[in-house]
C-alpha cells in the first residue's frame, strides 16, 4: 500500500498528527520510567487501551510521511531553515536537521527509550541517527537514493541525557553512487563515525 504524504491531507490534520506524535513520545517515556504502584500502572494501561481503540476507529495503511521534496526545500532556505525528520512516526528517533551546501548538522538528546548499556545510547539507535542524517542529506540534494551500505566505527560511549551533535557531508557522487560520511560528538569528542553508500534508484547518472 502506498504512503500518504502531508501534501495529501489538510494543514490542521498535519498539525494534529505532529502534536499526537510528540504526545505519544512523552507517553512512551513515561510508560518506560514510571514508578507508580502496580494498580495505578494497570489502570493506566486500561486507559491507554481505550485510547488505542479510539484512534484505531479510522486509520491509514501507513504512517503519515512528509513529501520527498521537503528536505530540498529546507536546504534551499539556508542553514537557518530546519527540517524535522519523523515528525509523524513516534517509533523513530526524530532529528531537526540544518543543511549547508553538501553538509548537514543536527543536535539531539537521547532519553531512556534509547538506552543500551546502562547510561549509554544503544549502538543501533546511533546507527539509525546517522543513517537518517546521511540519507536525508542526499535527499536534500534531489537524489532519490537508498542506503546500500552503512559502515560504522564506535569510538567511545555515547551518553544519554546530554546534548549530542551530529554532522554529515557528501564526499562524492559518481554516476548513481553517492558516498557520504557522518559522525556523532559529545563535548567535541567523536563517539561514532559512519560511512555510507547511497544508490540513486531512478537509474539516472550524474
Amino acid at each position: 500500500m502506498s504512503a500518504v504524504t502531508t501534501s495529501e491531507v489538510g494543514h490542521d490534520q498535519v498539525a494534529a498528527a505532529a502534536e499526537l506524535t510528540e504526545a505519544t513520545r512523552r507517553l512512551m517515556l513515561a510508560a518506560a520510567t514510571t514508578d507508580l504502584d502496580p494498580d495505578e500502572v494497570r489502570a493506566a494501561g486500561r486507559a491507554m487501551d481505550a485510547l488505542t481503540r479510539t484512534l484505531s476507529a479510522r486509520s491509514r495503511p501507513r504512517a503519515l510521511r512528509a513529501p520527498f521534496d521537503g528536505p530540498a526545500d529546507a536546504r534551499a532556505g539556508g542553514p537557518d531553515s530546519p527540517w524535522r525528520s519523523f515528525a509523524y512516526n513516534p517509533q523513530a528517533f526524530p532529528l531537526e536537521m540544518h543543511f549547508d551546501g553538501r553538509s548537514a548538522r543536527a543536535r539531539t538528546t537521547a532519553n531512556s527509550l534509547y538506552e543500551g548499556p546502562p547510561g549509554l545510547v544503544h549502538g543501533g539507535f546511533t546507527a539509525h541517527l546517522l543513517d537518517s542524517l546521511l540519507g536525508t542529506l542526499t535527499q536534500s540534494l534531489g537524489l532519490r537514493a537508498v542506503t546500500a551500505t552503512l559502515d560504522l566505527r564506535y569510538l567511545a560511549p555515547t551518553p544519554l541525557d546530554v546534548p549530542l551533535d551530529l554532522h554529515a557531508r557528501v564526499v562524492d557522487t559518481t554516476g548513481r553512487r553517492t558516498r557520504a560520511e557522518g559522525w556523532i560528538e559529545h563535548d567535541g569528542v567523536r563517539t561514532v563515525e559512519a560511512h555510507g553508500l547511497f544508490i540513486d534508484i531512478t537509474g539516472r547518472t550524474r
